[in-house]
């Protein structure tokens, strides 16, 4: 007898909440709403949550899913998709930055991680979550590293 078996697609529903900005962008924070605002005056083309990856993480290396805030596609750092993640602490001493951390490990050749946060905040961020961290405060460092459109 023939084995038949049935085909299954999963899908991962995710809920992002949070509220639409001027530009109708859909952002979780004022921060990322901040950073957001930030790039639509620079003209900067980004995306939000618009890529899911499976990151091995925690001790057991558990599939964990993981969405990024913000996706410059067509801008890159040493050759590298950015992406930019806003970051407040919600989880002290790491939060979702061990996530962030196992992300970088594992796609650390394709891209290339900004955590911005307010500058008391870096002490929370696990060592190996980013490839920069900006105060939110001076946002606009990040003209001196992500190329901007000319004018």
């Amino acid at each position: 007898m023939k084995d038949k078996r049935i085909d299954t697609e999963i899908r991962i529903v995710y809920n992002r909440p949070g509220f639409d900005t001027a530009n109708r962008h859909h952002v979780r924070s004022r921060m990322e709403a901040k950073v957001c605002d930030w790039l639509q005056s620079h003209g900067v083309a980004h995306r939000h949550a618009s890529e899911v990856f499976t990151v091995p993480a925690g001790p057991g290396r558990v599939p964990t899913v993981y969405v990024p805030d913000i996706l410059l596609h067509d801008r890159t750092a040493d050759g590298k998709t950015i992406i930019i993640e806003p970051y407040q602490v919600h989880v002290p001493k790491g939060g979702g930055t061990r996530l962030l951390a196992a992300f970088r490990k594992m796609m650390k050749k394709k891209y290339y991680v900004i955590v911005i946060a307010r500058k008391p905040d870096f002490k929370n961020l696990v060592k190996g979550s980013y490839d920069l961290r900006l105060d939110i405060e001076r946002l606009d460092f990040l003209a001196k590293r992500i190329p901007l459109p000319m004018d």
